[in-house]
């Protein structure tokens, strides 16, 4: 693996969005230090507390909300609204392009992801190198 690979925590609506495609862009108020061709994971929220896909990142776009909204509102997901309330009193936010996308046969349950030293983070994180390898191996085997 030569670029890095977040773990995102993404609520179940919106990952079934990402997974099936109609769901163009994550929206976030903080980016993690991510590039274009990085791994997005992601890990589904409660209740279902499994990583159930994967994303290649595309690109980062970082605006302030209102041209935010402007170019990538209608690909989010989201309604104005939840837009509104998500980014309240913030200046700016990020979208983070979905490009390829994996949705994974086998769900990884959160005691499984576990046994690989993950935790499942808030928003979002890093994942190391190693566990990394031995978490995708795995699931190649499997």
């Amino acid at each position: 693996m030569t670029n890095k690979a977040v773990l995102f925590s993404i609520k179940p609506k919106y990952s079934s969005m990402i997974l099936k495609g109609t769901k163009k862009y994550e929206l976030r108020r903080k980016c993690p230090k991510i590039s274009s061709g990085d791994l997005a994971i992601i890990y589904e929220s409660s209740p279902t507390q499994s990583v159930v896909g994967a994303f290649t990142v595309g690109n980062i776009i970082e605006d302030d909300i209102t041209r935010l909204w402007e170019r990538v509102g209608s690909s989010s997901g989201i309604e104005y609204n939840t837009f509104v309330d998500y980014f309240m009193g913030m200046q700016k936010g990020y979208a983070i392009e979905v490009s390829t996308i994996w949705p994974f046969h086998e769900k990884i349950s959160l005691d499984s992801l576990r046994t690989y030293d993950l935790e499942p983070p808030q928003s979002y994180r890093y994942i190391q190198q190693d566990a990394f390898d031995n978490l995708f191996k795995d699931l190649c085997l499997s």
